[in-house]
């Protein structure tokens, strides 16, 4: 478990199942800049009973607060064959958002991330317009790298994403 002072950041555990499959696929408040996908119960189940959500470093953990609500969610992936390192992603549910959760979060997961592993880098994705998210990124120290153009389809249509990164050498303490 990694504790901050607004947040708790661990793994899923079996007991958890019901509730974090409830909240994750909950898609009646996602927030702006959520990308919408079903899963199924049993798929979701499924990577559980496989993987418990993690292997070689990525994969899914709860993030609570201080009183041990689930308020959201947090990973790592591995996005290509050859970079050294992994995307990092957070989500707030609904509800919980504004409280300085998601901030913590991210924070609180780079220090992890090379603290935890000898990869060098750590990056994020944005749809192009998240300046919430943006901000928390640059907070955290995460550097601006370009735009990848017409990168995702969105919400009915093809939208820019911003690419930020950290690697070891800028690694805040």
């Amino acid at each position: 478990m990694i504790k901050g002072v607004l947040v708790r950041i661990r793994n899923v555990k079996a007991a958890d199942l019901d509730e974090f499959y409830s909240l994750s696929s909950n898609y009646e408040d996602p927030g702006d800049f959520m990308p919408l996908s079903f899963v199924s119960e049993v798929a979701f189940k499924t990577e559980f009973a496989d993987t418990g959500f993690w292997k070689d470093h990525c994969g899914k953990l709860l993030v609570e607060d201080s009183s041990g609500q689930i308020v959201g969610e947090a990973g790592f992936f591995k996005t290509a064959h050859y970079i050294d390192g992994r995307e990092i992603y957070y989500r707030i549910f609904s509800g919980h958002r504004g409280k300085g959760y998601a901030s913590e979060t991210l924070a609180l997961l780079a220090q992890f991330f090379f603290e935890s592993s000898s990869m060098n880098r750590i990056q994020a994705v944005t749809v192009q317009g998240n300046d919430v998210s943006e901000h928390m990124l640059k907070k955290s120290g995460f550097v601006f790298e370009g735009t990848m153009r017409q990168a995702r389809y969105f919400k009915g249509r093809l939208v820019d994403l911003n690419l930020f990164s950290r690697v070891r050498s800028e690694r805040q303490v």
